[in-house]
């Protein structure tokens, strides 16, 4: 222990005689460690840390399947509850809504726009989680027609309450309606992109043995000795009996178990990939820059290594003291590079959006210190290793007779131009990368998304939704009736709008563009065309629009008309012309009838009176979709088209 702090004390006056090389050793050791911290610190959150909850390898999802388009579908509540009663397979089965549900929060304080989805009184027991404050559901509440019950978020608690635990038991307004706070979740829960709070499915619908809307994935913990293959097996098989029993609904769904994890790490897993093996080649190529300035550095302490190895030092003590010296250069690149990478980290939370919220979880906890520290050791040994090698093995008799600092034999010269030609090799992989990014960004800038996106601004207007259970119920008809209401108010708040300095023009839709989700697909039939089986019919997927929405938006119309108020009163479309070319190659589609709701026993037949230009609607790295556009109704997502900047606007 004496030898090795004499080794550290020898090492660190060494470095300090040589400020100029220890800093820019040091600097380039940060840089490369420092972005391998932070890099891994978002994959030890995203793809390494196991989910918060016991025995987390026990627990499976089950989807429907809704090939080949849709790779993941919810269950119908009425495959949900026959499942779980008639399962061997696992010891606890829960579900929860696919999505999340805009509310009125009112009451006391300000209203406020909260999201709401549906569990299971299992789900949260199952899962293990421990409330912050209250109880979780309870079966009876799982019953359509219990009383009306939440659990808010921890957040939503915080926030709205102050924390307050006599929360417990008090009345919330949603949507006009009463509610009974019953719980509080903890503050590391997230399911589903952290809803505000959640009601039972009791609350979801009047009928939950119905095998149609499919609206819950299904949540299960593993028995003890059975696989996943066999729990895959069974959850097919009971599937199976469904299709024969429910044939309409059932036939073209498939079903899918597999090991539940966090929705962002599939999303996040090869992004998150490609940049540790960047920020490793970055490493590597920091490294290979030391060696070769240890070498050149230690070339001029031959003379010292040689009078000391004539007054009887040992290679195993010298080669020590140089590895020394190349760990103190990497241990003082990783505190910095700790440093830069929680800076760097700090930044690049400000810029994540709200979809991927979980990277604001990532930070140097001891897992992502600990990985540092390895890395440290690492590169002190990559880096001081050969140094110490070609140093040992030059020819110290003849450095010591010829009385120079040191000999630079064509050894060394060798190694110098291996290490150099190293380098450029592996910056000429992230480079050629950049490079093919860069030309796919300019690809993608090139791509016509469809609509002029110069002076736009958009933001949501939500109104309260319709009770599920009452929406369901409702005629074609008394549906136009509620969309032509509704049309009048959204346009009430339209006009508002336009009447703003600055507002050129401003529209509503249901689902903006470029978004990432396929969220409103259904399949279709055409009037007097054949009707294929339902699973091979085609899928559309369709958007709600207001008045005046395509000329806010800037998309050019190819045939027909846009929509008028006359068409809040009779079903009518406009379609996108690579649905025309697709399906009616060699006609026109103006005057055609299509059917979106193909499997209700009540056809619901749209006329098409336009046909538009393609739009992206998922991103422009795609190919443009076949789009339906309808018209009424409430449209959340207000697009306002600008005279000028439109951030002064906001």
């Amino acid at each position: 222990m004496e030898n090795f702090l004499k080794d550290i004390r020898y090492g660190l006056r060494t470095l300090a005689k040589n400020p100029g090389f220890t800093m820019v050793a040091v600097l380039t050791l940060a840089l490369g460690i420092g972005a391998n911290t932070a890099i891994f610190s978002v994959v030890e959150n995203v793809l390494l840390r196991p989910l918060p909850y016991p025995q987390p390898g026990n627990l499976v999802q089950i989807w429907n399947t809704y090939p080949p388009q849709v790779p993941r579908a919810a269950l119908s509540p009425g495959d949900y509850a026959d499942w779980r009663q008639q399962n061997a397979s696992f010891s606890e089965m829960g579900c929860y809504a696919h999505i999340s549900q805009g509310f009125n929060l009112t009451g006391e304080g300000e209203p406020q726009r909260v999201l709401g989805s549906y569990a299971s009184a299992g789900l949260f027991p199952l899962l293990g989680i421990r409330l912050a404050a209250g109880r979780y559901f309870i079966a009876e509440e799982d019953r359509a027609g219990s009383s009306p019950v939440v659990i808010l978020s921890h957040h939503l608690w915080q926030s709205r309450f102050g924390g307050d635990a006599a929360v417990i038991g008090r009345t919330i307004k949603l949507d006009n309606q009463r509610y009974t706070v019953v719980g509080v979740l903890p503050a590391d829960f997230r399911l589903l992109r952290w809803p505000d709070l959640w009601m039972p499915i009791g609350q979801y619908g009047d009928d939950l043995t119905e095998h149609v809307h499919h609206a819950f994935i299904g949540v299960a913990r593993v028995k003890t000795g059975v696989t996943l293959a066999q729990a895959r097996d069974e959850v097919v098989r009971l599937n199976q009996q469904e299709t024969i029993q429910y044939p309409d609904s059932h036939k073209f769904f498939g079903v899918l178990v597999e090991p539940m994890e966090d929705p962002s790490a599939a999303k996040l897993q090869g992004i998150l990939l490609v940049l540790s093996g960047a920020v490793g080649l970055v490493l590597l190529i920091a490294c290979a820059n030391i060696v070769n300035l240890l070498l050149v550095r230690n070339a001029g302490r031959e003379r010292e290594v040689a009078v000391r190895t004539a007054l009887g030092a040992s290679s195993w003590r010298l080669s020590r003291q140089l590895l020394t010296e190349s760990m103190l250069l990497s241990l003082a690149g990783g505190a910095l590079g700790i440093i830069l990478a929680a800076c760097g980290l700090r930044t690049l939370m400000a810029f994540v959006p709200a979809d991927l919220g979980v990277l604001r979880e990532s930070g140097l906890n001891s897992a992502v210190l600990a990985f540092t520290a390895a890395v440290c050791v690492a590169t002190g040994i990559i880096c001081g290793l050969l140094p110490a090698l070609r140093t040992l093995r030059a020819n110290l008799a003849g450095t010591l007779k010829q009385g120079s600092k040191g000999t630079s034999g064509s050894g060394h010269r060798r190694t110098h131009n291996f290490l150099v030609i190293s380098e450029i090799a592996m910056a000429l992989v992230p480079l050629i990368g950049a490079g093919l990014l860069l030309r796919s960004f300019q690809h993608l800038l090139e791509v016509d998304p469809g609509f002029r996106v110069d002076h736009i601004l958009t933001m949501e207007v939500e109104q309260a939704a319709l009770p599920f259970a009452q929406a369901k119920q409702l005629s074609q008809e008394e549906w136009i009736q509620i969309g032509q209401k509704q049309s009048l108010q959204f346009e009430q708040i339209v006009e508002r709008i336009r009447a703003l300095p600055g507002v050129k023009e401003a529209a509503g839709i249901d689902d903006l563009p470029l978004s990432s989700e396929f969220r409103q697909a259904s399949r279709f039939v055409i009037e007097g065309q054949p009707i294929p089986n339902a699973g091979a019919r085609p899928i559309v997927q369709f958007r709600t629009v207001s008045l005046g929405y395509f000329s806010t938006m800037g998309i050019p119309l190819r045939k027909g008309r846009f929509f008028t108020e006359d068409d809040w009163k009779v079903p009518r479309a406009v379609i996108n012309e690579t649905m025309e070319r697709r399906f009616w190659p060699k006609s026109d589609a103006l005057g055609k009838r299509i059917n979106l709701c193909s499997l209700d026993p009540k056809p619901c037949w749209s006329t098409i009176i336009g046909v538009t230009g393609n739009v992206h609607q998922f991103g422009l790295d795609g190919e443009p979709t076949f789009d339906v556009y309808f018209v009424g109704g409430w449209t959340p997502y207000v697009v306002v088209r600008t005279a000028s900047d439109p951030v002064a606007l906001a």
